[in-house]
């Protein structure tokens, strides 16, 4: 059976697939979701005096794979979420022992990287102090209907738990200042030069507000194996939004043809 590696963007955690997860456990799907449990992310601690601080999300992601390392393997990346499998890609889809593996298929979805020098966000949140302040600012509850309509489409169709546990999973993400440091214009010329050749799969939604689709001609000139598709009507949640189409489009790609 396919194997699915689920990742989510920063700030969040499980909660922004839970709609997703609920649509699979009602199906008789021909694959597994995995959702690795990444450090400094749903209240867990950030491990400290990592030398590399990509390393222990590596490890996280390592472990779920090293599992069925003989099975096809299908990752998907949504936010730094795809930045985090562009770092692992570029060190060669390593494993611990040796083990060889490569995934059948990638999506990266809204990732983060070719857009750093061209967005005001990243180069707002180079000072820690800008970092800290912004997320405490998403996570405060007073704010929560002002950035629920910057994020989401409906956001009464959310179901409310998951909406109030979307924010406060900002709230207790250790990583989420971390990945200002790591997610840089350099790091992403460094993994770009080493992957400009992959056959990855670039998704943005048609409505994508937190990085918008006019971001992907960035991409497109820096991967030009890939393929890219903009999805009509998406936002940057379409997991949350749409659970239904995203779902669909999941499954689709998941059990569609492989291409080089």
């Amino acid at each position: 059976m396919t194997q699915v590696l689920l990742l989510h963007g920063n700030g969040g955690g499980r909660t922004r697939f839970l709609p997703l997860l609920e649509l699979y456990q009602q199906r008789q799907a021909p694959f597994t979701l995995h959702l690795p449990a990444l450090p400094g992310f749903d209240g867990r601690p950030w491990p400290s005096g990592a030398a590399d601080a990509w390393e222990p999300m590596l490890k996280a992601l390592q472990a779920v794979v090293a599992q069925q390392p003989g099975a096809d393997w299908v990752l998907y990346g949504h936010g730094v979420g795809g930045s985090l499998l562009l770092e692992w890609a570029s060190r060669g889809w390593a494993l611990p022992g040796q083990l060889q593996w490569e995934p059948k298929k990638v999506v990266l979805h809204g990732i983060i990287g070719a857009s750093l020098e061209h967005r005001l966000f990243p180069k707002m949140m180079k000072p820690r102090l800008a970092r800290t302040i912004m997320q405490h600012l998403i996570a405060w509850p007073l704010l929560r209907p002002v950035w629920e309509r910057r994020l989401f489409q409906s956001p009464s169709q959310i179901p409310e738990e998951v909406r109030r546990q979307f924010f406060r999973d900002y709230a207790q993400c250790a990583a989420f200042p971390i990945f200002f440091d790591l997610i840089t214009p350099s790091w992403y010329r460094q993994v770009q030069q080493s992957l400009s050749k992959a056959h990855f799969h670039f998704i943005w939604g048609s409505h994508e507000r937190v990085v918008a689709a006019r971001y992907l001609k960035y991409w497109q000139e820096d991967f030009p194996n890939a393929r890219f598709e903009v999805v009509a009507g998406w936002d940057h949640f379409p997991m949350l939004d749409e659970p239904q189409a995203f779902y669909d489009y999941l499954s689709e790609w998941i059990t569609g043809p492989s291409y080089d």
